[in-house]
């Protein structure tokens, strides 16, 4: 008897609602017709209620092969409903995610949104420093169709190389 097949890493979107919701929603559906059977993973869309959120959020991010980071005008800034910027707190979800999947050694792909500059190290908190350090895509409303175009043909190659590796795990 053959063994089942491993299963295709699947991507996770990381995103603030308020920032960059839309194009989370969007790049969702694109990813979806571009690799199907491709699991791509949106908080609204993959967490059941009912279910711990946190949990949900680790073993998608454990399954996945490449992270894309939507960062907006608003991602570094966002506050919470006592004025302290979110970044700062541990248990942000966006923090949280992109860690994780740094820490993981998961492919994450800065996508900076309508000419957002991307974070400097001093600006990030320790855990998120290496985010300011990797080669980040823009995508731009003016642009979506080329700008989507790039993004997918990085993500086709991330996760080629997520399953050949994941391949050779399986085979050792």
């Amino acid at each position: 008897m053959s063994p089942l097949p491993s299963p295709s890493p699947g991507v996770f979107l990381s995103y603030r609602r308020q920032d960059t919701g839309p194009y989370a929603r969007l790049l969702k559906t694109r990813l979806a017709e571009r690799f199907p059977g491709t699991p791509v993973f949106m908080d609204l869309d993959s967490i059941e209620p009912g279910t711990d959120f946190a949990e949900e959020i680790e073993i998608a991010l454990r399954s996945s092969g490449v992270l894309i980071a939507l960062i907006g005008a608003r991602w570094l800034t966002a506050t919470d409903d006592q004025g302290r910027r979110r970044l700062d707190d541990p248990g942000d979800y966006v923090r949280f995610e992109i860690q994780t999947a740094l820490e993981q050694h998961t492919r994450v792909i800065p996508v900076t949104v309508d000419g957002t500059v991307m974070p400097r190290q001093k600006q990030l908190p320790a855990g998120l420093r290496k985010l300011a350090r990797l080669s980040a895509l823009d995508m731009n409303y003016a642009r979506l169709e080329y700008d989507e175009g790039r993004l997918m043909a990085v993500v086709g190659r991330a996760l080629g190389a997520a399953t050949s590796s994941h391949v050779g795990l399986a085979d050792s």
